[in-house]
């Protein structure tokens, strides 16, 4: 059954996925979506990684430890962060060097406080770094790791860090617990703040889709 997603994105998988929440418990729902990201090529497999936090399995942290891999997209350290990786864990991935170590400044900037440019799911699930160290501790982590590899990607990713630093680091309750996160999956709207966010993100889906309109009608 899982070789029928083989090509599917997070839109297509979205409907499947969301009964397997509905219908398992969580290492049923962790199962069924692992064995469809593991048929999937590598590019396809890395921006469908998000959908591993909305099992709102703490199991899921370790398969994304153990499958992480190029091409390294955004959405294996935003789900990293939604399941609650604290910084040690991240602090050695970042030495690690490789996939985790861009996995782990992805990681640590999806701790930023919530933001427009951010899916509304994430924006109200806000969360916030375990264990985070003190301002001191993460500028050198970044500094070493731009000694060992200052590739473009890299350097771009440590300097959105730095500029949103006392953002990831500033503690407090996360909005959504990781075990209800697949509730916030199934329906969003009875949790904290999630009117405002759904509705500001629908006023700005709804202007791009009239800019593209206005764009295609200049075309034609």
């Amino acid at each position: 059954m899982s070789d029928n997603y083989q090509f599917s994105d997070s839109r297509a998988l979205s409907e499947p996925f969301a009964q397997q929440l509905s219908q398992q418990p969580p290492d049923g729902a962790l199962a069924w979506l692992t064995a469809v990201l593991a048929t999937q090529a590598p590019a396809r497999r890395s921006s469908n990684a998000i959908l591993l936090a909305y099992t709102g399995n703490p199991a899921a942290m370790d398969w994304i430890d153990t499958h992480v891999g190029s091409p390294v997209a955004g959405q294996w350290g935003v789900a990293a962060a939604l399941l609650d990786t604290p910084w040690p864990r991240i602090a050695g991935w970042l030495q690690r060097g490789g996939a985790h170590r861009l996995m782990a400044l992805d990681t640590l900037l999806a701790y930023r406080k919530p933001a427009v440019n951010m899916s509304p799911l994430e924006q109200i699930a806000a969360p916030v770094l375990p264990q985070a160290p003190a301002r001191a501790e993460l500028d050198t982590a970044l500094a070493a790791c731009l000694a060992e590899s200052a590739t473009p990607r890299i350097q771009t990713a440590v300097n959105a860090i730095a500029k949103h630093g006392d953002e990831i680091l500033r503690g407090g309750p996360r909005g959504v617990a990781v075990a209800d996160l697949p509730r916030l999956y199934l329906d969003p709207a009875p949790f904290k703040d999630a009117p405002a966010i759904l509705q500001q993100h629908e006023t700005v889906a709804a202007g791009m889709r009239q800019n593209l309109q206005n764009l295609l009608k200049g075309i034609l």
